[in-house]
């Protein structure tokens, strides 16, 4: 967890590329990189997550609460080590903090089998969107009798709940930018 340096020794065998991501990416891995026109990064990024409600650090980063208070609070930073090993975080205080969906009130909470409700803690009982029965007894197409596309038995689920809200099954929990945006286009 801190800067890989690059070194610059003749080998064999190199990448080349002029994409910062993908080279920081290559550095970590181990494997050399060369670019070219001079645009080469010289020091490898680590990031971690740090709460700006009670500044913990945490380095899971496919959280999205704060393992110490629980909050949804937490920023991806920058972070080097020193010689002597300690963490040096390098905080960008130009960017502000995130103040969309301050300005008016949560949504009282609603009940039913469909509630899309916004998740306010890691531990919050959510709702299992499942799938209709419909939808889960799909045809075997293993089956020696199935023929395929022309079957006349064929089932869609197309008007049940769960298909009109595009349940597919389990969801990750931090990522529910869908859920928001159902219009069609």
């Amino acid at each position: 967890m801190g800067f890989v340096t690059v070194d610059d020794e003749p080998t064999s065998v190199a990448c080349l590329t002029t994409d910062f991501a993908m080279q920081n990416v290559l550095i970590q891995m181990g494997i050399r990189v060369v670019s070219i026109e001079g645009r080469l990064i010289k020091h490898a990024k680590t990031f971690i997550l740090r709460c700006y409600g009670c500044f913990k650090t945490t380095s899971i980063m496919t959280t999205c609460f704060c393992p110490h208070c629980g909050n949804k609070t937490l920023k991806r930073v920058s972070v080097s080590l020193t010689d002597d090993g300690t963490k040096v975080l390098h905080l960008n205080f130009r960017r502000p903090i995130n103040t969309r969906g301050m300005r008016y009130p949560l949504p009282r909470p609603k009940g039913g089998k469909h509630a899309v409700n916004p998740i306010l803690c890691a531990d919050q009982p959510i709702p299992q969107n499942r799938r209709s029965q419909l939808a889960r007894n799909k045809i075997n197409p293993l089956d020696p009798d199935f023929i395929a596309g022309s079957s006349p038995f064929a089932t869609n689920d197309v008007y049940s709940k769960s298909a009109l809200l595009g349940v597919i099954g389990r969801q990750n929990r931090c990522n529910r930018s869908n859920q928001f945006n159902r219009r069609k286009k």
